[in-house]
């Protein structure tokens, strides 16, 4: 039985853009240099020495505001064909699609579907508000006498969040610690940690708490004169929204006249 053709392809994708996003949001590094559509071999090429066409547009409202159009002579090697849309072709915010279409060298036409496409130039905020740490004393520390006692977890305090945050958007917290009092120096690698949240609306207005556990070896390493720094990112699905400035916190788990640290 002869092979089926077909009729319409799946939709290209673009490198650069999370294919698990919906809405296709192109990084802002990629506004600036340009994007590229990245559209696999059609399964039914024409007879050797015969062309096959490819053609590439991008729409936004139903109108052509990209198009390329391609020959390739068969038998084709290419496994896959990169097609460039310029940066100049970005500059406006809005929803676009992409699409291809092949032509055989008797003039039959299979479609792809459309790949949505977001352009948003707005920055994203780098500077948010600062996490907490509850149980830090009047002077930053986490000792041998906070409560609850270090080995059970520290508590990251994230504060309210910006208005732009919708829920199911993630809140990505991250811990990491140091040999220092002020976060610097190489971090101790095996401390860190990341939480993800998945936001409800009350947590974007009333802010949340996550804790940092467990005690190995998250937080056993920072013994005496160090320190760990929290901070949070804000994604909508991979997309980066947001992200808050770093804050440190200093670590002493020795009581003085002792040789061992407090903890287990």
């Amino acid at each position: 039985m002869p092979p089926v053709e077909v009729l319409e392809y799946d939709p290209p994708t673009v490198v650069g853009v999370d294919e698990n996003d919906p809405d296709g949001y192109i990084p802002l590094e990629l506004l600036q240099t340009g994007i590229e559509v990245r559209i696999p071999m059609w399964p039914l090429p024409s007879p050797s020495g015969e062309k096959d066409t490819l053609i590439v547009v991008m729409k936004r409202n139903g109108v052509v505001e990209f198009t390329s159009t391609t020959e390739h002579e068969n038998p084709i090697s290419e496994t896959e064909f990169f097609i460039p849309i310029g940066p100049q072709y970005l500059t406006v915010d809005g929803v676009v699609e992409v699409s291809y279409t092949t032509k055989n060298y008797v003039g039959n036409t299979h479609p792809s579907d459309p790949r949505k496409l977001t352009i948003d130039h707005t920055p994203i905020p780098l500077r948010l508000p600062e996490v907490e740490f509850p149980a830090a004393n009047l002077y930053g520390y986490l000792n041998c006498a906070t409560q609850p006692p270090i080995w059970l977890g520290v508590q990251v305090k994230v504060p309210p969040l910006p208005s732009f945050c919708r829920p199911d958007d993630i809140c990505a917290v991250e811990w990491v610690g140091y040999q220092s009092l002020n976060g610097s120096g190489p971090p101790i690698n095996t401390t860190y940690k990341r939480i993800d949240t998945q936001l409800t609306a009350l947590e974007i207005s009333n802010g949340f708490s996550v804790t940092i556990e467990p005690f190995r070896p998250h937080l056993e390493p920072m013994i005496n004169n160090a320190s760990a720094v929290a901070n949070y990112t804000l994604y909508r699905g991979t997309r980066k929204i947001g992200a808050s400035v770093k804050n440190a916190v200093k670590i002493d788990r020795i009581i003085p006249g002792e040789s061992q640290p407090c903890g287990p």
